[in-house]
C-alpha cells in the first residue's frame, strides 16, 4: 500500500524541471521595421545565437533564470546593399559587431496551457550603448520554448544617428520596431 501511495504522489506531482537551451536559428525570425522620407522599410536578421536557462512546470514556462540573444550587425539584410552598408555604418559595426540582449527580470506572469505571457526587463546593447528596455513577451513551451513580441524605440536613445542616403536627401525616421519570434531548444 505504501508503494502505491508513493507512486500516486509522484504521478500527480507537478513536473518541474530546469532546461539549458540554445537558439534554434532555423525557427527564429527577427525583423526591424522603420520609415524614411521615401518609403517604409524592413531589414531582417539572418544569424542569431543565444542561450536560455528556464524553468518549465506542467509544460509551461514558469521562470527565466537567464537568457541572452545576439544578432551580428552585418547579418541584417534588406536586399539592398547600399541600405545595408548605411545600416552597418549607423550601428557602428566595425567597433560593435553584435547587437545584444540580456534578460534581467519578469513580472505580470500569466499562464494559459503551454503559453505564458509576461512583462520583461532586460539590457539591450546597440552600437556600444546599453539601455534597460521593457517588453511584453509571449512564451510557448510546445516545442522547446518560443519567445515572441516586439519593441519600439528611437534609435537616438542608443546614440545612433538615423541613416541617410543620396547626400542626405533620403532620411530614415528615428523610430524603429523590432519584431521577434525566437525558438530555444
Amino acid at each position: 500500500m505504501r508503494n502505491l501511495m508513493i507512486i500516486l504522489m509522484l504521478f500527480f506531482a507537478p513536473m518541474v524541471y530546469a532546461q539549458q537551451l540554445t537558439v534554434n536559428e532555423s525557427n527564429t525570425k527577427l525583423t526591424v521595421d522603420g520609415t524614411s522620407t521615401v518609403h517604409d522599410w524592413t531589414i531582417e536578421a539572418e544569424q542569431f545565437d543565444g542561450k536560455a536557462n528556464v524553468t518549465i512546470e506542467n509544460n509551461a514556462l514558469q521562470s527565466i533564470n537567464s537568457l541572452s540573444f545576439n544578432v551580428p550587425v552585418e547579418s541584417l539584410k534588406s536586399g539592398k546593399s547600399a541600405m545595408d552598408d548605411n545600416t552597418y555604418e549607423a550601428l557602428k559595426s566595425d567597433d560593435h559587431p553584435v547587437i545584444k540582449y540580456e534578460f534581467r527580470s519578469m513580472d505580470n506572469v500569466k499562464v494559459n496551457g503551454t503559453t505564458t505571457t509576461m512583462s520583461t526587463k532586460g539590457v539591450l546593447t546597440i552600437g556600444g550603448v546599453s539601455k534597460i528596455v521593457n517588453m511584453n513577451v509571449t512564451a510557448d513551451a510546445t516545442n522547446g520554448i518560443t519567445f515572441s513580441g516586439d519593441i519600439t524605440f528611437k534609435m537616438s536613445v542608443f546614440e545612433i544617428d538615423p541613416p541617410t542616403a543620396v547626400f542626405g536627401t533620403i532620411k530614415t525616421g528615428d523610430e524603429v520596431t523590432i519584431k521577434f519570434n525566437t525558438q530555444y531548444k
